[in-house]
């Protein structure tokens, strides 16, 4: 109590002073609200114990005509309504703010599609392999990474709160950290308690027992990786001529033999499989002669700990998928593909068992029962709008994508991109 009072007394010296020094205007802020709920939040002691003498000290209260109150945004018509903040006279002359409160005050209307039109087609460039596999992590987004266009939610937050709960984003970042570091050979323990120390868990046993649960998770990835990788891992140069005078240039790189081992924390899917595959398309068209295999390992389920792990073959035919792959990278980059990763993928899986590929493709496109459809992600929603029902996704094949028994455009984009993924996988049996 007795620090507590010190500070108040230094508190109201500063105020006292500023009062003091003071010759025609005073201006005192405080923060008057909470940052994250927006409840009202009462001012420090000396200010409200000013307030309160200022009423008592005149004829009637002045606490009302000497506090202002400002909006949270800076685009609020009252900061640049005259007399509405402060006397005859706007708060801000800001002209940018202006043009947002007017636009935020006139007429909503719908908006208009995204682009209108296919780009133009961009020069027959040669081809990094690092660009390829960007793309094809998520080829919606990456027809706007192509026109350097950051999607607002792209941007990394920095976090300064420490976490009460850690969110399933979050866990993966942590188990796909602790992962890596047993791979390099640190053992689980103190791979976890780096984790613990870098403030990323939940405070005290709770952060703990999260702790253990990432760690023994993480552990039974990193003996499934290690009993796969034979040999020591290295770097392979790949350079494909894709014809036409274009080239697939890049490193490949690690490889244990004859065999590319990837492993994810994530639930093993689509996603993942298609990043080893490319690599594995480029070693084999690369160098053919060599039996080319990859290994990738992830997570069953997301909810267990159990492993699971799919081999995928190098075709002989490595060349031909690339260019066909160039082919679909070239269009992505003109306009956004009706492509989605998760969707595609399940509609391909759908087609090559004999299922009802609409109904496996809308359940990852539509969010329901706790999963979080694609049709959610921010690159599809500034692509083909809110809420965009699969059949956004349905059009008619473009020329030159055909494929026989796909009369859609997105049955015949998944077939084109992985066909030849689901050919070469091994059967587990």
């Amino acid at each position: 109590m007795t620090g507590e009072r010190d500070v108040r007394s230094e508190d109201r010296q500063l105020l006292l002073d500023a009062i003091c020094a003071a010759t025609e205007t005073l201006v005192i802020t405080y923060t008057g609200a909470d940052e994250h709920s927006g409840h009202e939040r009462p001012p420090a002691v000396p200010l409200a114990e000013l307030l309160d003498a200022l009423d008592q000290t005149t004829q009637s209260p002045v606490r009302e005509h000497v506090m202002t109150k400002h909006p949270l945004q800076p685009f609020d018509r009252r900061n640049v309504t005259p007399g509405e903040l402060v006397p005859d006279k706007p708060f801000t002359f800001d002209p940018t703010a202006l043009t947002a409160a007017e636009a935020a005050a006139g007429n909503r209307c719908p908006p208009k599609r995204f682009l209108a039109d296919v780009l133009p087609a961009p020069p027959p460039d040669d081809i990094a392999l690092a660009d390829l596999l960007e793309f094809f992590k998520d080829p919606v987004k990456g027809f706007f990474r192509a026109l350097d266009y950051t999607l607002p939610w792209d941007v990394d937050a920095v976090e300064d709160a420490m976490p009460v709960e850690i969110s399933a984003l979050q866990e993966w970042i942590v188990g796909d950290r602790m992962l890596h570091d047993m791979l390099r050979g640190i053992d689980a323990r103190t791979a976890a308690e780096f984790e613990w120390r870098r403030g990323t868990l939940p405070p005290g046993r709770l952060g703990w027992r999260t702790a253990k649960k990432i760690r023994d998770r993480a552990a039974k990835l990193a003996e499934a990786t290690l009993a796969a990788r034979h040999g020591d891992p290295r770097a392979h140069d790949v350079a494909v001529d894709l014809g036409g005078g274009r080239s697939l240039t890049g490193t490949v790189n690690p490889v244990f033999g004859d065999r590319i081992v990837e492993v994810t924390y994530s639930k093993l899917d689509g996603r993942h499989l298609l990043q080893c595959w490319l690599r594995l398309l480029a070693l084999a068209a690369d160098e053919p002669g060599r039996a080319w295999a990859a290994r990738c390992i992830g997570r069953r389920d997301a909810d267990t700990d159990r492993v699971t792990a799919q081999t995928l073959r190098a075709p002989g035919n490595a060349v031909e998928i690339l260019r066909e792959l160039a082919t679909l990278y070239d269009n992505g980059r003109r306009e956004p593909l009706p492509l989605p990763v998760k969707t595609s993928y399940a509609w391909a899986r759908a087609r090559d068992s004999g299922t009802d590929p609409r109904v496996a493709a809308r359940r990852r496109w539509v969010t329901a029962n706790h999963y979080r459809g694609e049709h959610e992600e921010p690159a599809i929603v500034t692509a083909f709008g809110k809420n965009a029902p699969l059949d956004v996704l349905l059009g008619p094949p473009r020329p030159g994508e055909e494929v026989p028994g796909e009369d859609t455009r997105l049955g015949a984009l998944a077939a084109r991109l992985w066909s030849p993924l689901i050919e070469a996988t091994e059967d587990p049996r």
